[in-house]
C-alpha cells in the first residue's frame, strides 16, 4: 500500500498558492506516496491541477462540515498530516486525522496537536525576513520533504487556457498581450492603494498604449466601477471563481496593483507582476525572480502588518504618476531583458 500525507492549507488564495513549493518537496521527498490536500471549497479545483496532488478535499466553514471531514481522513490511514495554516479548525483536523505523525507551526493554543513543531516565524539566512514560503518549505522538510529551490508554479491545463482566451474576447479584451490587470482592491484597508491613486494609474497605462483591465474579487464591484468611471477604456475582467480566473490572468501582459492574492496567481502561472508595499514586507510576500517588481512606501514605518493605521501615510505616499512611470519601466525591462532568476526586482 501507497503512503498517504495529508497537507491542510485553508485561505487565503495568496497563502495557498505560496503553499505550492512546499506541496512539490512533499511529493519530491515521497515520490510514491498519495498527496492530498484540504482546502477552501474556492480554490479545490486550482489545486487539483497540480499534478503532485492525488486528492482535494473540500471543507465549508463550519463546525459540522469539519467533524464530518475529520471522520473521513481518519479512515485514510496517513502516514504524516501536516497543518500549513495553524488556526484551530486546521489543528483540529490533523490531530483528529489519527496520522502516524502530525507536524504544525509553533503557535499557542494549537502547538499541541502536533507531534512535531516547527517556529512560524524565522529570520532568512543572512538576516533579514523569511519569505512566505520558506516558512511552508521548512514545515515540509520535517515530514521528509525535498525543496528543489523554484518558486510557486501553477500549470494551466489546456482546456483552462482556452476557456480563459475566450472569455477576454467575450468581454471585448483584443489585445490581451498588450493588457495590463489592475489589482485596485485588496483585503487590507491599510494596504489597498487610494482608488483616486489606482484610477489615476489607469489613466496614465492607457494613455501609454496599454489596455486595462480591473480584476476584482467578491465585493468589490464598487472599486471597479469607480476605476472604469475615472479612466476611460478600462474594462473589468468578467466574474469568474478562482479558475476562471487564472485562465483569464495567463494571457495578460502584467498583473500590477495591491499586494494580493491575484498578484501571486498571476507570478505563479509565469506572469509579469509589480506590486506596492507599505504595512506588508516585500521580503516576506514579494515573488521571486526579475519578472515581479515592487515599489515601497518610503516610511521608517513601512512592514508593520498593521490591519489598522492611525495615520495611514504609506499607501497614499506612492504617487499614481510616479507609478505609472515605474510599471512602465518594469515592463519594458521584462520584456526585452534577459532570462529570468531568483532575484526580485525593485522598482524605484
Amino acid at each position: 500500500m501507497s503512503a498517504r500525507i495529508l497537507a491542510v492549507r485553508l485561505r487565503a488564495l495568496g497563502d495557498v498558492i505560496l503553499t505550492l513549493p512546499a506541496l512539490r518537496a512533499l511529493k519530491r521527498g515521497h515520490p510514491g506516496a498519495e498527496l492530498e490536500v484540504v482546502t477552501d471549497p474556492r480554490y479545490a479545483a486550482l489545486l487539483e491541477w497540480l499534478p503532485e496532488v492525488s486528492r482535494v478535499w473540500s471543507l465549508e466553514r463550519s463546525s459540522l462540515s469539519s467533524w464530518r471531514l475529520a471522520a473521513q481522513l481518519r479512515r485514510r490511514r496517513y502516514d504524516w498530516a501536516l497543518d500549513f495554516f495553524g488556526n484551530p479548525r486546521s489543528a483540529m483536523l490533523v490531530r483528529l486525522s489519527g496520522a502516524r505523525a502530525t507536524a504544525g507551526f509553533d503557535l499557542r493554543g494549537r502547538r499541541h496537536a502536533y507531534r512535531i513543531r516547527v517556529p512560524r516565524d524565522a529570520p532568512a539566512p543572512g538576516g533579514g525576513r523569511e519569505h512566505a514560503s520558506a516558512a511552508h518549505l521548512r514545515l515540509a522538510v520535517v515530514a521528509g520533504g525535498i525543496p528543489d529551490g523554484e518558486p510557486a508554479r501553477l500549470p494551466l491545463p489546456p482546456e483552462a487556457r482556452e476557456r480563459g482566451a475566450r472569455r477576454l474576447r467575450e468581454a471585448g479584451v483584443s489585445r490581451p498581450a498588450r493588457t495590463v490587470g489592475l489589482v485596485a482592491a485588496g483585503t487590507w484597508a491599510t494596504k489597498t492603494w487610494p482608488i483616486s491613486h489606482a484610477s489615476l494609474l489607469a489613466r496614465r497605462l492607457v494613455e501609454a498604449g496599454r489596455d486595462v483591465v480591473v480584476v476584482t474579487g467578491p465585493g468589490e464591484d464598487a472599486v471597479a466601477a469607480t476605476v472604469v468611471r475615472f479612466a476611460p477604456g478600462a474594462r473589468t475582467l468578467p466574474p469568474a471563481d478562482v479558475t476562471g480566473l487564472a485562465s483569464m490572468i495567463a494571457h495578460l501582459e502584467a498583473v500590477v496593483g495591491t499586494d494580493s492574492g491575484p498578484r501571486h496567481l498571476a507570478a505563479a502561472l509565469g506572469v509579469p507582476t509589480f506590486a506596492w508595499f507599505g504595512p506588508t514586507h516585500p521580503e516576506t510576500w514579494q515573488p521571486l525572480g526579475r519578472l515581479h517588481g515592487y515599489w515601497r512606501a518610503p516610511l521608517p514605518c513601512a512592514g508593520c502588518d498593521r490591519v489598522v493605521c492611525p495615520h495611514w501615510s504609506c499607501m497614499p505616499a506612492l504617487a499614481p504618476d510616479e507609478a505609472a512611470r515605474v510599471v512602465l519601466d518594469h515592463l519594458d525591462r521584462v520584456a526585452h531583458g534577459p532570462a529570468a532568476d531568483l532575484r526580485p526586482a525593485a522598482g524605484a
